[in-house]
């Protein structure tokens, strides 16, 4: 089941398979590093993963970015379990968190253009064929 909630702050976040994703767009302020941490606190206990993608944000201020990690340390929630998409999330990021970045700007794109080769390819250049 999949729920889609819209919030406030340039922040929209929604349940798929039992993970919560969440979505940050446009600027990573106080506010948005507050909502972003009531949306995780509200939500942690539903969701075995959380995945953050931060790769919308044109602008994060520094003191957002320290006071995000000091709360995601404090409350509790399992670092093992956050998952950030994008280069910002290696400045979100505490020890346990994971950071995935995407190529070409969609894995399942990146997935589709992988050459499996059979050895009957044409101008086989991989050394499979016979």
């Amino acid at each position: 089941m999949e729920q889609r909630t819209d919030g406030a702050y340039g922040l929209t976040h929604h349940f798929s398979h039992d993970n919560l994703h969440i979505v940050v767009d446009g600027q990573f302020e106080q506010i948005q590093a507050d909502t972003l941490m009531e949306v995780l606190r509200g939500n942690q206990e539903h969701c075995k993963r959380i995945f953050i993608d931060v790769r919308r944000v044109a602008h994060s201020q520094p003191s957002a970015i320290t006071s995000f990690k000091s709360s995601l340390r404090s409350q509790g929630v399992g670092p093992e379990r956050v998952y950030f998409k994008g280069n910002l999330g290696f400045d979100l990021a505490i020890n346990g968190n994971k950071v995935l970045i995407v190529k070409n700007g969609d894995a399942i794109q990146h997935r589709e253009k992988k050459h499996v080769c059979k050895g009957n390819c044409a101008h086989c250049t991989c050394g499979h064929h016979h």
